[in-house]
């Protein structure tokens, strides 16, 4: 990279001796943009719903805060609701089982079991883990791409989130996210897990 740059400034540099200019006027100026132009800043990267690079309402760059879980916490505790289609609920609740080292169900599980797939999402964004997860649900509430039987009286729901490079507003990378819940009565559900996967529904 560097070596092109020493090609360029020295190409305007003879262009400038042509024309009568001094070199430095014209190479000096250059050497900080190209250096910039080529890096990203952790900032300008963000997780979103849309491949618009700018987040839509489901989209945001921090999730809104969410119900606290201490270790006695009850399993039922409403940590988030995410309203969906045709006014649909889907809770995200403490889950459990209370005071297990392997929860099979809630916020205490995606914890557990998949707290570190969304923190590689994070990584070289300026959103946590969380934020991550909560625009993963959210997004699959309001719009998903596929959704079907999980069997064990479960549904499940999918849909695909950019990774948007909010300088040049290009998509830098896609990832099918994922949701498991099941039916509680009058429209609401509870979401069981949630978390990255390969492929929808």
């Amino acid at each position: 990279m560097f070596s092109v740059q020493r090609a360029l400034i020295a190409a305007l540099a003879t262009a400038a001796a042509t024309l009568g200019m001094t070199s430095p006027a014209v190479a000096a100026p250059l050497v900080p943009v190209l250096a910039s132009s080529t890096s990203t800043a952790e900032s300008d990267l963000v997780w979103a719903n849309e491949p618009t690079g700018v987040p839509g309402p489901a989209g945001t760059l921090a999730a809104p805060p969410w119900g606290a879980c201490g270790n006695s916490t009850e399993e039922n505790k409403v940590v988030r609701t995410f309203s969906g289609t045709s006014r649909r609920l889907w809770t995200l609740r403490c889950g459990g089982p209370l005071h297990s080292s392997t929860p099979s169900w809630g916020y205490r599980h995606i914890l557990w079991r998949h707290l570190g797939d969304f923190e590689r999402m994070a990584a070289g964004t300026n959103q946590n883990w969380r934020d991550i997860a909560d625009l993963s649900m959210d997004s699959i509430a309001k719009d998903p791409d596929a959704w079907g039987d999980a069997g064990g009286g479960k549904d499940c729901r999918s849909r695909l989130i950019y990774l948007i490079n909010t300088s040049n507003g290009q998509v830098v990378r896609t990832q099918i996210v994922k949701q498991i819940s099941v039916f509680k009565g009058a429209n609401t559900s509870d979401i069981i897990t949630a978390y990255p996967a390969s492929a929808q529904c």
